[in-house]
């Protein structure tokens, strides 16, 4: 099993993304408080540290994190939207502190919708440099993608571009949105996307990366919009693993356990041969009562061979 633990270690960002799930309340986390989370997190043996918050790279004392809980024999990664790291001489500072993993948030390939959708000017451009100085310092990059309805005709394209211009780079991971959590202006209602078009292109991305040996995951979409490829989904695999996961946030929710990953089920779910893996739909009766799901038939052998499938691949 491979449980992992999200730590949120400030919350405001030098992005202001429409769908943000992580709105800024300008807390910080100590480096005291770092440690005492850190060492007990490793008696509850645990595999990863994953940093994030709003942007964890604006935290003064990230390096120092890093370096402790390498110390420690945990596996340290960053989720970034890229503004700080397109200084080489900072990605140097954390590739010295043993940082040997880092997630881009690329929404877009084409730079006028990337920074719509950070509403942050010229964010692309800073990405794409944060990228190769990821890459020359030889920390690995996976790129990480919100699906939304400004980029669901495209998804295939942004990885193509990604792999033409970087092909050190091996894993991807989509994200649906949270509305829930997300400002919930105008703009940002907008974003909401039509989980049937945007199946289309993400099925395309899908296969030009499987016949490039690449991998990738799905989060928070129903795996009837991604037949074939259910085993990307990451609640179907937690739930066939049986794993968990912990975050710890900087506001109410404080330290937060994940055990189930159901979600809301439709009533076409139940028809469905795949809802006992399937988590449903996320905020469905508040947010995505819009969507129309597809139940799937499956014989008993095509649901167990995406059983094994999951059991058997490396998790990434």
């Amino acid at each position: 099993m491979a449980n992992i633990w999200y730590i949120q270690v400030n919350r405001h960002c030098n992005n202001s993304c429409h769908f943000c799930s992580n709105p800024s309340n300008w807390n910080n986390i100590t480096l005291e408080r770092w440690i005492e989370l850190v060492d007990d997190f490793i008696k509850k043996e645990y595999n990863w540290i994953i940093f994030t918050g709003w942007e964890p790279t604006l935290s003064s004392d990230l390096p120092k994190w890093i370096e402790y809980s390498v110390s420690k024999n945990m596996e340290c990664r960053i989720i970034s939207n890229g503004m700080m790291c397109s200084s080489f001489d900072y990605v140097k500072r954390l590739k010295d502190a043993w940082l040997s993993l880092v997630h881009f948030s690329l929404y877009s390939y084409i730079p006028e919708i990337h920074d719509f959708l950070t509403d942050t000017p010229w964010s692309y451009k800073k990405l794409l440099k944060s990228i190769q100085n990821a890459l020359k310092l030889w920390i690995r990059v996976q790129i990480n993608s919100v699906i939304n309805k400004y980029n669901q005709d495209h998804l295939d394209k942004t990885v193509k571009f990604i792999m033409k211009n970087f092909p050190q780079i091996n894993h991807f991971v989509w994200n649906n949105l949270d509305p829930q959590m997300m400002r919930q202006t105008d703009t940002a209602l907008s974003t909401l996307p039509d989980f049937e078009f945007a199946s289309i292109s993400l099925k395309k991305a899908m296969e030009f990366l499987e016949s490039k040996n690449k991998t990738f995951r799905v989060e928070r979409l129903p795996i009837c919009f991604m037949r074939w490829f259910e085993f990307a989904s990451t609640e179907t695999r937690k739930i066939v693993k049986n794993e968990e996961r912990i975050v710890h946030f900087l506001d109410f929710r404080e330290t937060f356990r994940e055990l189930e990953w159901e979600h809301e089920r439709a009533l076409e779910c139940n028809k469905c041969d795949l809802k006992s893996i399937c988590a449903w739909i996320y905020e469905y009766k508040n947010y995505y009562n819009y969507v129309k799901v597809k139940p799937q038939k499956l014989t008993l052998e095509e649901k167990q061979n995406i059983i094994k499938k999951i059991k058997n691949e490396y998790e990434k």
